[in-house]
């Protein structure tokens, strides 16, 4: 996303946005933590800003937007957001349920009837919340070694899942999910008779005034458009190819840091959606188990220290980034990487302890191990990940067909160049339904993740991930 040339005085609907130079922002701080990542090598570059109150007291860019020209990241380098998107997608869906035109709770296929007959019970709601139980077509496998490389239409990516039965019944889970986004998206053109990327600018980016915002095209120039990276155990290589026709409406926008921050000030207004609207947005999910999950409509909810978070953040090839948002601080860090090993929720989770300590997460402690076999069994995967020598026959069917080639073969790259295991230390383990489920604390090299693997009763992986 781009870092931009700062506006002050900048007329936002009824919100006004300007740069403020407050002196409690330490600014001195953030500018030498994050230069001290850029030495590190977490990424090429770095676009961050912080806004208090809706306006922006900080933005600054570390690193090289562009390698290969030296081109250094400013507040007018572009980035892409990734799953950012999805909560300008919910924002819009959110806008024609207020206009009359559709209903949370109604099947999708009233609107969309011509999708699977698999999916006539998933709802709008389900949709938004990534409860359908409609399969992921990022979890196809070879997609993106082949199909993802070419040009496709909206209904070109429903194909790739049209055939697969619903992993779940709708409702009774929750799966992150960008094939309900792309539906998603295909409802918005169908209610608002016009291309996703025109709503997109009608609707939101013309009224917020985020002019450096875009749907992304393969053919659109964009001035100061950052390249995206992926590391190579060295540095760095430009991030394999993908047709931004396959993200849609799940991930295809590319963005500024100020662009954001004017999206984050809207946010505390009416102008894009009454505060009702928003507040059913960031409400929790329950399953029709009861059980919470805390996601809402595009945005992911959390606290810290008591206090509560709306957040999201976004993952494409070569570029990582996260929006963090307390807003009953009025606070809000936006960070950018143009790197896919670019650990921005991290780096904005940080970043917001150093501007507000309230807001610091506190160190994670170790407990006790009375399974040292299964912490030796977790650190041999993980390390067989950092070589690139994963064993699918310890996988669980369901696992080794959810874990494609590339996603392994993106795990390697990233995690070979960061470091060795330095660190690895469990915080918390839970035995249930015959499925263990563990998280340690790992360091490789200087970068600090949170592993989670789950072990079945035959000691069987039918989980693992790895985030900061």
């Amino acid at each position: 996303m781009v870092h931009r040339r700062v506006l002050a005085g900048f007329v936002l609907g009824a919100c006004s946005f300007t740069l403020s130079l407050a002196a409690d922002i330490p600014k001195e701080k953030l500018d030498a933590y994050f230069k001290e990542k850029i030495a590190k090598g977490v990424s090429p570059s770095i676009s961050a800003a912080v806004v208090k109150d809706g306006k922006v007291v900080y933005a600054k860019g570390f690193g090289f937007a562009d390698l290969e020209n030296s081109v250094p990241a400013t507040p007018e380098s572009v980035y892409r957001i990734g799953s950012i998107t999805k909560q300008f997608t919910a924002t819009m869906i959110m806008q024609l349920v207020r206009e009359g035109k559709l209903k949370l709770d109604q099947p999708f296929q009233t609107i969309l009837p011509e999708t699977p007959k698999a999916w006539e019970k998933v709802t709008v709601r389900q949709l938004l919340n990534h409860t359908s139980g409609i399969k992921g077509y990022t979890e196809v496998k070879g997609l993106f070694e082949d199909a993802a490389l070419k040009p496709t239409t909206p209904a070109g990516i429903l194909k790739t899942v049209e055939k697969d039965p619903l992993d779940f019944e709708p409702g009774t889970k929750w799966n992150y999910n960008n094939t309900a986004f792309e539906v998603l998206g295909m409802i918005i053109e169908k209610l608002d008779g016009r291309k996703y990327g025109q709503s997109l600018n009608a609707r939101i980016l013309t009224p917020v005034g985020m002019t450096n915002t875009y749907f992304t095209s393969e053919s659109t120039i964009v001035k100061h458009r950052a390249q995206g990276y992926s590391p190579d155990g060295k540095g760095f290589k430009h991030a394999p190819y993908l047709n931004m026709d396959w993200p849609f409406a799940a991930g295809s926008m590319e963005s500024t840091t100020l662009d954001l921050a004017r999206w984050d000030a809207a946010l505390y207004g009416d102008k894009i959606l009454p505060q009702s609207s928003l507040k059913e947005m960031w409400t929790p999910t329950i399953l029709t188990s009861g059980k919470k999950e805390d996601y809402g409509f595009g945005w992911g909810l959390g606290k810290i220290n008591g206090t509560d978070l709306v957040q999201h953040g976004g993952g494409i090839h070569g570029f990582i980034t996260f929006i963090r948002r307390a807003p009953q601080k009025g606070l809000t860090v936006i960070v950018l990487t143009n790197s896919d090993s670019g650990p921005a929720d991290r780096l904005a989770a940080e970043a917001m302890g150093i501007v507000d300590p309230t807001l610091k997460e506190a160190p994670v402690k170790p407990i006790v191990d009375k399974d040292k076999a299964i912490t030796d069994y977790a650190r041999a995967t993980l390390q067989a990940a950092i070589d690139g020598k994963l064993d699918r026959s310890k996988f669980t069917p369901e696992f080794d067909k959810a874990l494609s080639k590339e996603m392994e073969e993106g795990a390697h790259n990233q995690l070979s160049a960061a470091g060795k295991i330095t660190r690895f230390e469990l915080i918390s383990t839970e035995t249930k339904a015959g499925l263990t489920r563990r998280t340690y604390a790992v360091t490789l090299g200087t970068t600090d993740l949170k592993m989670e693997i789950a072990i079945d009763a035959k000691g069987q992986i039918a989980g693992l991930g790895l985030h900061p």
